[in-house]
């Protein structure tokens, strides 16, 4: 069964998060606060490009699902990589809008 979202608000980004959506040169952006950073293909190469949000006015990138980079549960260790890395990971489920 698919999950049906709308657009995200832009008063409800977060400054740092990702965000999988629709946009001029890649559908999953970095949101900096003003812009979305996207990775696109420019003069045979990958290359950062900032996406303004989209309304019916302007902008390219319309956000529709932060991307849950989820929480570590247990962690392999407690100093060092070893803290970083996790055995077990929790995500949150997507709401259904529709």
């Amino acid at each position: 069964m698919a999950t049906l979202v709308e657009q995200i608000p832009l008063d409800c980004l977060v400054t740092g998060r990702w965000y999988v959506g629709r946009g001029r040169n890649g559908n999953v952006g970095l949101w900096d606060g003003e812009h979305f950073l996207v990775i696109g293909w420019k003069l045979g190469e990958y290359r950062i490009k900032r996406e303004p949000y989209y309304t019916a006015e302007s902008g390219c990138f319309q956000p529709f699902l932060e991307v849950d980079e989820g929480r570590m549960i247990e962690p392999f260790g407690k100093v060092g990589w070893d803290a970083h890395y996790r055995s077990k990971m929790a995500f949150r489920q997507a709401r259904d809008s529709g």
